[in-house]
């Protein structure tokens, strides 16, 4: 197998057929070169061992050395751009046209931390394996509905590490499912560090490796405001009965919550009858908080919710199909607010069962939103993620807004909020149905050819919807 990338086809879309200008698909790769010139001028500094040009080439080699005695198709390598997203290395190794197609559509994603198999393993440091990445929700795996139309399936991720900080991640995929292998994760691990040996010459060089990690080796983050005096005025007052709380307790309580961003936006009334009935708790380190299953039990009203006073808390998926690993899938720190329904984005298969338990000690308020406030505390309170709506987006903005329970106002709110200008509904239906008709001619296709440029089509029309429904944070813009 070359270690070149192959060149890949370009394939017209008719943009009537769906609505939308293709533009920003066709200048994937144009967008993140200028992205990485912009980084390179005013980003991190250089951690690179010899500068751009050696990185790359090293990561080429690796990339190109690891898929080929390992039987991997592609392989593609990310870098941090500051503190804010992993971007496109631009080494990358694909020996089939459907991996060519799908490291091209991918030059349209950003990867913040936590976010995808990218930016786990970049915020942990932790090589990560899933036998089939392309059966997984794109909460975990954002690039899913690519890699099942592309036909890739096994992936391995290992990160890159100077000085315990991870400056790449290298991903690997197959064309098969393969549950997670120790064997094969060392194997890979070794053949990379060789690779990388012969590589870097530099002395500078000496001190990088690609590690396979300690998911348990976790940085507990500073919590100011357990020593705040404000905190413990509250923390005295939480420790009375709600029953029993006389006015000055509750108005500690009031003035505590005031410096809390879960209650910026609420109404002083709102605030009021929230305090009168909230109280806290102290997690020890794997304390688990709450568990999917038992959710499913309680059904899917939501009405108690937490927010980090100190500590971390971590939500974590573990997929039966892959040995029972347990994989962090976000954290929560100081001021962060979590609740049942975020669990609900990951657990969309019967085989992944999500909990939150406690990374670090912590301590949380407990608050518990009464029924008359339950519509509208959302909009206020901005708990409610991208994600959680990006599940609705299949339905009219007026069905959406009755199964969420809120009125269009507080919908268009939200939306506005997180820099969505349309309802992606009209344009989503569209571009289904030209996805669904390239598939119909794919699975007619006569010979190889036909078959190979109709796939690359819908993986550019698939590219446009993603467009539409992920985050636009993650999105590489011109």
């Amino acid at each position: 197998s070359s270690v070149q990338e192959p060149s890949l086809p370009s394939h017209s879309l008719q943009s009537h057929a769906v609505g939308l200008d293709v533009s920003a698909v066709a200048a994937g790769r144009v967008v993140v070169g200028r992205a990485h010139r912009r980084v390179g001028r005013a980003g991190a500094p250089d951690e690179r061992p010899n500068g751009d040009a050696e990185l790359r080439q090293v990561l080429q080699t690796v990339l190109a050395g690891v898929s080929t005695r390992c039987d991997f198709v592609h392989g593609e390598a990310l870098r941090p751009s500051g503190n804010s997203f992993l971007v496109q290395s631009g080494a990358s190794f694909c020996s089939s046209a459907g991996a060519a197609d799908f490291h091209r559509a991918s030059l349209n994603f950003y990867f913040p931390p936590n976010v995808s198999l990218a930016g786990r393993v970049w915020k942990s440091g932790c090589v990560e394996w899933h036998d089939d990445v392309s059966t997984l929700p794109s909460t975990i795996f954002l690039r899913a509905e690519l890699a099942q139309q592309t036909d890739l399936k096994a992936a391995l991720a290992i990160p890159l590490v100077r000085d315990a900080r991870v400056i790449a991640v290298c991903i690997f995929y197959k064309k098969y499912t393969q549950a997670p292998s120790p064997q094969l994760e060392q194997t890979c691990l070794a053949l990379a560090n060789e690779m990388l040996a012969t590589c870097i010459r530099t002395p500078m060089g000496s001190d990088i490796r690609f590690a396979m990690g300690d998911p348990n080796n976790i940085d507990e983050p500073p919590g100011k405001s357990s020593v705040s005096k404000a905190w413990q005025r509250c923390q005295q007052s939480l420790d009375v009965d709600p029953e029993d709380r006389s006015e000055e307790e509750l108005e500690k309580i009031i003035q505590y919550s005031k410096g809390v961003q879960f209650f910026k936006y609420i109404t002083n009334n709102q605030r009021y009858e929230l305090c009168k009935s909230m109280t806290y708790t102290t997690l020890l380190r794997n304390q688990m908080v709450m568990h999917g299953a038992e959710l499913q039990e309680a059904g899917e009203n939501c009405s108690t919710w937490h927010v980090v006073v100190n500590g971390r808390v971590d939500m974590c998926v573990r997929t039966s199909g892959e040995g029972g690993r347990t994989y962090r899938m976000c954290g929560f720190k100081e001021g962060d607010t979590f609740a049942s329904s975020y669990m609900k984005m990951f657990s969309t298969a019967s085989n992944i069962v999500t909990h939150i338990e406690a990374t670090t000690d912590a301590v949380c308020l407990v608050i518990q939103i009464p029924n008359e406030y339950k519509a509208e505390f959302r909009t206020c309170t901005r708990p409610l993620w991208y994600e959680e709506l990006a599940q609705y987006f299949h339905m009219s903005i007026i069905e959406a807004a009755e199964a969420l329970g809120m009125c269009m106002s507080a919908i268009k709110k939200i939306c506005r909020r997180h820099g969505i200008s349309r309802w992606p509904h009209r344009k989503l239906a569209s571009v289904n149905k030209t996805i669904a008709m390239l598939q119909s001619k794919i699975s007619t296709a006569s010979d190889d050819t036909s078959r190979g440029a109709l796939r690359s089509e819908a993986v550019n029309v698939l590219t446009m919807k993603l467009r539409l429904t992920i985050n636009p944070a993650y999105l590489v813009r011109d």
